[in-house]
């Protein structure tokens, strides 16, 4: 009997990575979205003041968690898009809030909050 001695590591298959895919499709979405919402925009569709929320700092926020939502990465995306849908309603109801005071240590604290959450579903 004769051994053969193969000295090359196994090949595993390669597995496309099902949150990148969906982080593609997310993006490509978003990417068609913003253009038909621009183009609609400049013909005279879409009033200014829609304009102007749909493309504020707030949706980004919200884009943003949608994104890692659809990376699976739930926490963080909990936090980013529900931290964009809080500030969007506190500009929509004119709720204004000094950012040093208030808004700057409630991130602080829902940062800290996140990574504590982060660690703690790893172990």
């Amino acid at each position: 009997m004769e051994v053969i001695n193969d000295s090359r590591p196994p090949q595993r298959p390669q597995k496309r990575k099902e949150g990148n895919l969906a982080g593609n499709i997310y993006l490509g979405g978003i990417l068609v979205t913003i253009g038909l919402i621009w183009l609609l925009y400049n013909i005279g569709w879409i009033g200014y003041g829609l304009f102007h929320a749909l493309f504020s700092w707030q949706m980004l926020l919200v884009a943003t968690g949608g994104f890692l939502l659809a990376l699976r990465r739930w926490g963080a995306g909990l936090l980013t898009g529900g931290l964009g849908i809080l500030f969007m309603a506190m500009d929509v109801l004119n709720i204004h809030l000094s950012f040093s005071k208030i808004v700057l240590p409630v991130l602080l604290m829902a940062a800290g909050i996140a990574l504590i959450i982060s660690r703690a579903a790893k172990q």
